[in-house]
């Protein structure tokens, strides 16, 4: 075998790696229905009082209480997680800073009938690395990268997912479906 069968057999077995793993693949476009698909059924009457609270306040739970029993119900859908996806979304700043923020939160569209809505639910929160860095305002954007399902809590809202983006850019109101 010459060293040039050997030098194309590399590169052969690279390319199907590669190819294999998604890496050059098209992102798959997600919707925030997407993202919940996988909350258990014996959940649905503690998420539906949280999500059709009519005086869009706390509620009388203790709130460390709530948030675990909210964290158990909205594990995430472990059948997205590792995928590079495209979702649109509205970015939200951790830290008070709204110039070439690193790090931020995805949310969807909140409730229009709350002026101070309640938080969304984990699975409904996805926290973005992303080293480029973003000036947040109120447009939407599309974020491309790899999902991961990492609970992680923070003072604005606890996730149920990470995006390390590769890729952001403007979105339109109409590209983003708001939550069911």
């Amino acid at each position: 075998m010459g060293r040039t069968t050997i030098k194309l057999r590399i590169v052969s077995a690279v390319s199907v790696a590669l190819l294999g793993s998604g890496s050059l693949a098209e992102p798959l476009r997600v919707s925030w229905g997407d993202l919940r698909k996988e909350r258990p059924q014996e959940c649905s009457e503690l998420l539906a009082n949280y999500l059709s609270n009519a005086n869009c306040t706390g509620t009388n739970v203790s709130d460390r209480m709530l948030s675990m029993q909210l964290a158990e119900c909205t594990p995430g859908n472990a059948k997205l997680d590792g995928n590079v996806i495209r979702i649109a979304g509205y970015a939200h700043p951790v830290e008070f800073e709204f110039r070439n923020v690193k790090r931020f939160l995805l949310v969807p569209p909140m409730r229009k009938e709350c002026r101070h809505p309640l938080p969304p639910l984990p699975d409904q929160v996805i926290v973005v690395e992303y080293p480029e860095g973003l000036d947040i305002d109120a447009d939407p954007v599309w974020i491309t990268g790899r999902l991961q399902i990492r609970p992680s809590g923070n003072d604005i809202a606890p996730s149920a997912y990470r995006i390390n983006a590769t890729k952001v850019a403007t979105a339109t109101i109409p590209d983003i479906s708001a939550p069911e």
